[in-house]
């Protein structure tokens, strides 16, 4: 793999990622969870069983590659070297983000878990947030500026690639196209979360924040049931909001794609 991080080495990187995640992801059910077909088991027990584990087999290898492949970069994968002096409007995407989390915790049935399973919910949450943010809006769009792509380009192939690596899921059974709806407005949310706080920090709790609450309201049903209305609603009326956040920010927000991300490597 190349040390040099651009467009090319950052694209191999999640060609990688997505091969690798297939056979972590296998490595850890066959030594932890066995291969027995996961129906008839709580939804829940596919976040904080086998899969975390392979999870986080993920996130060593890509801390590693951010670390010490890509030395020259590793803090601009994880750091804004520039501080722009935005419109405080921009910190509502942020906002509404954390408001739709924070509303579907309160719906979640806290009493259905053991402590224990909450704790591994945040683990959880917390791995899958590092490995997708440092992926997307980490090693991709940190390389994508490194080979000079105009900002509002690298910011539609980031949301595209964060969409493309939850179609997996889908594909895979492992999620909904209803998840893939909410991942493509997700997208650009973490996106100007970056912008605005300087740092890749700032959407991974955001984006771990999300996934607990969520994962926590929908983890005490069967999987491949149908989910509640109630459950449904929250889900329906968290994309219409965040999709709603989203179109607001392309018809008002597009100055922040203008801004010269300086510093970037020649």
């Amino acid at each position: 793999m190349e040390t040099k991080l651009n467009a090319k080495s950052a694209f191999r990187v999640i060609f990688f990622y997505l091969v690798f995640s297939i056979f972590a992801a296998l490595l850890a059910r066959i030594i932890f969870g066995g291969i027995n077909s996961s129906t008839g088991v709580r939804i829940i027990d596919s976040y904080i069983g086998s899969g975390m584990v392979g999870n986080m087999i993920v996130m060593i290898a890509l801390l590693l590659i951010s670390f010490y492949i890509f030395m020259d970069s590793r803090r601009d994968i994880f750091f804004e070297r520039k501080t722009f002096n935005l419109s405080k409007l921009y910190y509502l995407l942020p906002l509404t983000w954390l408001g739709v989390s924070v509303f579907a915790l309160f719906n979640v049935n806290f009493s259905s878990y053991s402590p224990v399973e909450i704790l591994l919910v945040l683990v959880a949450a917390l791995v899958i947030g590092v490995n997708e943010e440092v992926v997307t809006r980490g090693i991709l769009l940190v390389g994508l500026r490194n080979s000079r792509i105009a900002e509002w380009i690298s910011w539609l192939i980031t949301m595209a690639v964060f969409s493309l690596l939850h179609l997996v899921n889908v594909l895979g059974g492992g999620a909904n196209l209803f998840l893939l709806l909410v991942v493509v407005t997700g997208g650009t949310i973490l996106y100007v979360s970056r912008r605005v706080f300087n740092n890749l920090l700032a959407p991974i709790a955001l984006h771990a924040l999300y996934d607990t609450a969520f994962f926590l309201l929908t983890g005490i049903y069967i999987t491949g049931e149908t989910l509640p209305g109630q459950v449904l609603d929250i889900q329906l009326g968290s994309f219409l909001v965040l999709m709603l956040a989203t179109i607001l920010f392309v018809i008002f927000g597009r100055g922040l794609l203008k801004q010269d991300t300086t510093g970037w490597e020649a």
